[in-house]
């Protein structure tokens, strides 16, 4: 099976919202209309009558992979206009709905699909909210955490095991957060325990040498961290020209360099121990994770 995400931006009639159609309807679909002769609207006539319409643009992409790629009870990602986010099991194959709500939303290139609510940002892994910077109306999500996040997420809101997911009890916290998950983990660590808050501005992509900027709640001494995850090293000595106190966090734990009076190194089993101890400070996404590998 694959994981998909898909933008619900057709071109529909003012004042309808095609996503919410698509979320209340129970299905998933793309635009690109066409004038149809009988109903059913078979596959052969749609496709000779689209692509005389249509010609080459990127309409065959979207579809084809509606279409053709997507099986049934693969996994996909959409969201609404107010930023809650949704994932969907496909329950049918390819189907071209002339109802007339259909119609005005002009998503009529639909499948059935099994809609649960999952949340804001904060409940949905790293890779599933980058997916949808690209315009691209559909793509699949080619990573193994949100494979299995996927799944697992899927089970839950709908109270079944219907995805069979790997016991991942005993496996490594770390190995199966994302690298934005890590810096989740050490920002809620250092705001807790050492009194930090973090400045939201200095959270840039951007940003060469550390992810963010913290100020101390009492002193108002400034900080920075720099993150790794999997088995990348950090070097201190990278780090010797900021005039600033400094946090490294590498998950592999490998530290090189000359220590530095204003550079702490964190070890992963400091970390590792606050998530299991503090899990209800952590994001739902994360929560996820600790409670299958407790």
């Amino acid at each position: 099976m694959n994981i998909w995400r898909i933008h619900l931006k057709a071109d529909s009639q003012a004042g309808v919202d095609q996503r919410q159609l698509c979320l209340d309807k129970g299905i998933v679909g793309v635009g690109w209309q066409i004038d149809y002769e009988n109903e059913p609207v078979s596959w052969d006539e749609y496709y000779e009558t689209a692509k005389g319409d249509y010609g080459d643009t990127s309409w065959w992409t979207a579809l084809n992979a509606m279409k053709n790629r997507m099986q049934l009870d693969d996994l996909i990602w959409t969201r609404d206009w107010q930023g809650n986010y949704f994932l969907g099991r496909l329950t049918s194959d390819w189907y071209y709905d002339t109802s007339d709500e259909c119609s005005k939303a002009d998503i009529i290139n639909v499948r059935k699909c099994d809609w649960k609510k999952i949340g804001t940002e904060e409940a949905v892994p790293g890779k599933v909210v980058s997916s949808f910077r690209p315009a691209r109306t559909v793509q699949c999500i080619d990573d193994d955490t949100v494979y299995y996040f996927s799944q697992i997420v899927y089970n839950q809101k709908s109270n079944s095991t219907f995805y069979q997911v790997d016991n991942l009890a005993g496996e490594d916290i770390f190995s199966l957060l994302s690298t934005d998950g890590c810096e989740d983990a050490l920002a809620i660590y250092l705001q807790v325990v050492h009194d930090y808050h973090i400045i939201p501005s200095s959270c840039k992509d951007d940003t060469m040498t550390y992810e963010f900027e913290l100020k101390h709640r009492k002193t108002g001494k400034s900080a920075v961290v720099q993150v790794k995850s999997g088995w990348t090293s950090l070097n201190i000595d990278d780090y010797d020209k900021l005039d600033t106190d400094i946090f490294l966090f590498a998950t592999s734990g490998q530290y090189h360099g000359t220590i530095k009076p204003n550079v702490q190194t964190i070890e992963p089993d400091t970390i590792r121990k606050f998530l299991y101890e503090q899990t209800h400070l952590l994001p739902d996404k994360m929560k996820v994770w600790i409670e299958l590998t407790r």
